[in-house]
């Protein structure tokens, strides 16, 4: 073959046509790899999300609720003359255990580092607590008067100074996690996109160079490429950012409003307890735990502004806000917020009858079954476990379908990738073919 057969049709040579179909086929090729480590990389968060993160935020949750409703469940025990209602003894119990076992589930999952520092640190005393509440039980039941100084050992040394500090640690290092693994899960895949539109626009410069060396219109192979390159583009795009919308769904209307309403139901917890051991104390406190009633209540419902200071948003209004869009939800926490105004009429009740000597009228309120302030307790308490279980349906929904966006895309992409890759290969070749043809 003569020199001037290979340098014809305006100096183009096979070398540049095959150096040319080099180029975009490792660009084609690069391309489709950092997008299908981009799409796994962020199933594998969404999976962290599931499966790992999510349900350690639940734990940690239930955590803590059962260690503050054993401690309110003790302080009401112990009322009714360490000799407590069946009902009562259970629900202390199936506390404890709750959080016990809980604990081992979490150990067993492998927690390390500051995790495992603070599971160790209720693990150690949940038993000192559990002891010193039987011991005041004990000394109750025979009468002695030291049974209240053991539940205030066990409420204040134990539960409030050391275990209950340790479970909010946990929980929020869970936060901080399932944070993380959101952030990696939502982010989009820049790098891969911005290296998908240089390889369409390579293959889209390609086309325009061969058609204008060869004077023919179009290369099959190489449109093809761009073709396959262009849905790449388009199907990372949809796919990630379906994926992101519904996982940010489950942190607006799922976890979001979950951490809302658990920290309502830990408060509704608190001042129960707050409310039972002012009148175990009979005034030995002075008056520390109606102090605290009045701190947590007002954190609960909120508090006016006065006196120059700034109304404070009580939690239950939160929780009304960050639901608002979510009707089944919202019926629960204005049931809960109706719960709270009879509770509050009821705890005032409950403060003039022990202020006017009627001791035992005012324990019957926070004690007996029918009693005003255990009723409007326990219907604020359930309708916050009913909204907490409602939008931890909603995350988990929101999460799987995220996930189930991802689904197939990183194989997807790479077939498309391989595609590109061929028909490149084969466009050229094509074309390399002709001028070589005698």
């Amino acid at each position: 073959m003569s020199v001037r057969r290979l340098v014809r049709v305006g100096g183009t040579t096979p070398g540049l046509m095959l150096t040319t179909g080099v180029a975009l086929v490792l660009i084609s090729l690069l391309a489709g790899l950092l997008a299908v480590l981009a799409v796994g990389e962020r199933a594998d968060a969404a999976k962290a999300v599931a499966t790992g993160s999510e349900p350690l935020g639940v734990k940690t949750q239930e955590i803590y609720r059962a260690l503050a409703d054993a401690d309110a469940t003790a302080a009401a025990g112990l009322l009714e003359g360490g000799v407590e209602s069946a009902d009562v003894r259970q629900r202390y119990q199936q506390a404890i255990e709750t959080a016990s076992r809980t604990l081992v589930q979490a150990a067993s999952a492998g927690a390390s580092g500051k995790v495992a520092e603070q599971l160790t640190v209720i693990g150690v005393q949940l038993p000192e607590y559990a002891r010193l509440v039987e011991r005041a039980r004990a000394e109750t039941r025979q009468g002695n008067t030291v049974g209240a100084a053991y539940l205030r050992s066990a409420s204040k040394n134990v539960m409030r100074a050391k275990i209950l500090p340790a479970a909010t640690a946990l929980h929020e290092m869970a936060e901080k996690r399932l944070s993380g693994d959101h952030r990696d899960a939502t982010s989009t895949p820049w790098v891969p996109l911005s290296l998908l539109l240089i390889s369409a626009a390579s293959f889209g410069g390609a086309l325009w160079f061969f058609a204008r060396r060869t004077h023919r219109r179009v290369n099959i192979g190489l449109a093809v490429a761009g073709l396959a390159t262009l849905v790449s583009i388009g199907w990372l795009w949809v796919g990630t950012e379906s994926s992101r919308t519904d996982l940010d769904r489950s942190r607006s209307d799922g976890w979001g409003p979950v951490e809302t309403l658990a920290q309502a139901r830990f408060l509704t917890l608190q001042a129960h307890g707050d409310e039972s051991l002012t009148l175990v104390m009979r005034g030995s406190d002075n008056g520390q735990y109606q102090n605290d009633f009045n701190d947590v209540w007002g954190r609960l419902v909120g508090v006016p502004a006065r006196d120059g200071h700034p109304a404070v948003v009580g939690m239950l209004a939160r929780a009304e806000q960050v639901t608002s869009s979510d009707p089944t939800t919202l019926a629960k926490v204005r049931a809960a917020q109706a719960a709270a105004r009879d509770w509050e009429k009821a705890h005032k009740d409950v403060v003039d009858l022990y202020g006017d000597g009627k001791f035992e009228q005012a324990v019957a309120l926070v004690t007996k079954a029918d009693g005003a302030s255990r009723v409007a307790f326990t219907r604020i308490d359930e309708a916050l476990h009913a909204a907490v279980a409602e939008d931890q349906k909603d995350f988990e929904d929101s999460v799987r379908a995220g996930r189930q966006g991802l689904d197939n895309l990183d194989i997807g992409l790479g077939v498309l990738a391989l595609i590109a890759a061929a028909a490149t290969v084969d466009g050229v070749r094509r074309e390399v073919g002709r001028y070589n043809r005698p």
